[in-house]
């Protein structure tokens, strides 16, 4: 069996001093994945699969939302 789920790109703002910060999150479903371009989801796959190593990271092209745009999706044994 294996846990799937999506990479998720926030950006989230601190109210008291306005600093940005943006932060990647880990969702159950593909709908509420961020949609990137190819080149963009690459850059974050890499980016991601250095911190995480006991997932496998996958991008792919998705069409929940027209062509052209890719997800990010990791598995992991359960």
């Amino acid at each position: 069996m294996k846990n799937r789920f999506w990479i998720a790109a926030n950006i989230i703002f601190d109210l008291k001093t306005g600093d940005k910060r943006e932060i990647l999150t880990l969702v159950n479903h593909e709908i509420d994945a961020t949609f990137f371009k190819k080149d963009e989801a690459e850059n974050y796959k890499k980016f991601v699969a250095q911190r995480a190593d006991n997932i496998e990271w996958f991008v792919d092209e998705t069409n929940l939302r027209g062509k052209g745009l890719y997800v990010i999706r990791g598995e992991q044994n359960a």
